[in-house]
């Protein structure tokens, strides 16, 4: 069993990856949200750049953060979804459960899951095998996905 990291562990892996309490990668926004926008539009889905997803990826957007500190961990997430039309459906239907828009934040490596937010900052794993609450804010979600303790969104919501 994956024992959980605390809030300092995840923020030394993010730290690690490059992130900083001042760090806003602005400037490549708005390339990023375009691309998304529109190759979702080419596959039915309607998706937008509200703030909190703005926010989340103008300061943690382009990062590439291991789950553990162990020298060769190929296992990572990344924070930036920019190929994620594959999901477009399964994104779509997150909108409908949720009656929430979402915005892709990131994806994980090893299974390609993709994690989309919601205004409330609650963000969801959409993986092969459905789609998963992660958790309120980045600290939750990325210890409950590198933990793997995710509850399917029927559970969640109902």
């Amino acid at each position: 069993m994956v024992i959980a990291p605390t809030r300092e562990e995840i923020d030394q892996l993010f730290t690690d990856a490059g992130w900083h309490p001042d760090r806003d990668v602005s400037e490549r926004l708005g390339e990023l949200a375009e691309f998304v926008i529109a190759d979702l539009a080419a596959h039915g889905c309607q998706v937008r750049l509200f703030p909190e997803a703005e926010a989340f990826l103008r300061s943690y957007g382009f990062l590439d953060v291991p789950f553990s500190p162990a020298a060769g961990n190929t296992d990572r997430f990344n924070t930036c979804a920019r190929f994620c039309s594959n999901k477009a459906e399964q994104i779509s239907e997150t909108m409908d459960d949720t009656q929430q828009p979402v915005f892709p934040i990131g994806w994980e490596r090893i299974e390609n899951g993709l994690v989309v937010m919601d205004p409330n900052n609650r963000m969801y794993y959409l993986h092969h095998t459905g789609t998963y609450y992660a958790g309120t804010g980045m600290h939750e979600a990325f210890s409950n996905l590198r933990t793997v303790r995710l509850q399917p969104i029927e559970e969640y919501l109902y």
